[in-house]
């Protein structure tokens, strides 16, 4: 059997060292990267077994890399172990919450760490319980939110510059944020998975109405962050079983709002807030947060608004154990055609239930 790979993203040369020695007599492949940017590139080309990251390395820091490494699909799997000469409180969930499934503190014992790497690689993994998991995730998307809108200002300033890096810039900012919706909903079964399958289909559905490659960029992007709000709503009333309290309602209802918020610094996101800000809004003005209607409602924020809500009528739900049925969707989205629904869109999405052209009840 070929020995495990172990990549190490550490910017400690001596501390590289000692682990290599260690790995290497234990029989384990050992691969090393000083920075998260090239952790990232050494991930993608080796598929390591399992990735030893230093919390505190410059620039895209462990935290960072951490999340964008889980947000990549050939890469979520791989098992995360933090290792960090922090020990303070709070510090192992800051690192559990941001993707690692492990919590290893310096100085490493020689003794020990091959014993706990190969507990990693059978399964272990460490969770945060309870409410603070919910406290430990708000804090983290706010921290990793503001630094990120600094790098956006920074990279502003010298626009001419460095134009290529901050196209850049944009991708990475959109995949940690991607990658921060993905572990929110992970925390809920019932809606694990949502906003990519809100994107998928509403590619879909614009595709259908012919829509531009431009706009169904906008599209992808708008679907994938347009539940962004949630990262500061408690979790405790996302994933409640009984009816939610008025007071409730009324904080989930500012969802849309919170999201449109935190991506106002991002100027490159100009197409996509509006969407993010409106998308429970309705046709017949009898949506929220602002009661919008009709031509008020950008075609591609109608497409949104019926993805969100088709995924929502076949996907199981904590309130709602049951799925509804194709032919009692395609019934709702006909009632609803013309007063939640923009009319041409539900048209294209009944026509895609139809050709059984859209994602499975789950």
């Amino acid at each position: 059997m070929s020995p495990k790979k172990i990549l190490c993203i550490e910017d400690n040369p001596s501390s590289r060292l000692l682990i290599r020695k260690i790995l290497e007599r234990n029989n384990f492949e050992f691969h090393e990267a000083d920075n998260g940017i090239s952790g990232i590139r050494m991930a993608r080309e080796i598929r390591p077994d399992l990735i030893l990251m230093d919390i505190n390395i410059p620039g895209m820091d462990g935290y960072e890399t951490t999340t964008r490494i889980k947000g990549i699909p050939e890469l979520k799997n791989i098992p995360i172990v933090a290792l960090t000469g922090q020990s303070g409180q709070g510090d192992r969930e800051r690192t559990l919450i941001a993707g690692c499934d492990g919590y290893l503190a310096k100085p490493i014992i020689a003794r020990d760490l091959p014993r706990k790497i190969e507990g990693y690689l059978t399964g272990t993994r460490e969770r945060v319980e309870g409410v603070e998991e919910g406290n430990y995730l708000r804090e983290y998307s706010h921290r990793l939110v503001n630094k990120l809108e600094g790098k956006i200002y920074e990279l502003a300033e010298k626009n001419q510059q460095l134009q290529e890096y901050g196209l850049k810039m944009e991708r990475v900012y959109i995949g940690v944020m991607s990658s921060l919706m993905n572990a929110l909903e992970q925390k809920d079964p019932y809606t694990a998975g949502h906003s990519t399958r809100v994107t998928r289909l509403a590619l879909s559905i614009g595709r259908r109405m012919g829509l531009s490659p431009e706009e169904l960029n906008t599209l992808t992007r708008a679907g994938e962050l347009h539940d962004v709000g949630k990262l500061i709503i408690d979790l405790s009333s996302i994933n409640k079983t009984a009816r939610l309290s008025a007071e409730e309602w009324i904080r989930m209802k500012e969802h849309p709002s919170i999201g449109a918020r935190i991506l106002m610094p991002l100027t490159f996101l100009h197409k996509e807030i509006p969407i993010v800000a409106q998308h429970h809004e309705r046709w017949d003005g009898q949506g929220y947060p602002n009661g919008l209607s009709g031509d008020d409602l950008s075609l591609i924020t109608c497409i949104i608004t019926a993805a969100d809500s088709y995924d929502a009528m076949t996907s199981a739900r904590c309130y709602r154990k049951n799925i509804t049925p194709p032919e009692e969707v395609v019934e709702e989205i006909s009632r609803c055609r013309g007063a939640q629904f923009h009319p041409e869109v539900a048209d294209a999405l009944i026509a895609l239930i139809e050709e059984k052209d859209v994602p499975l009840p789950h």
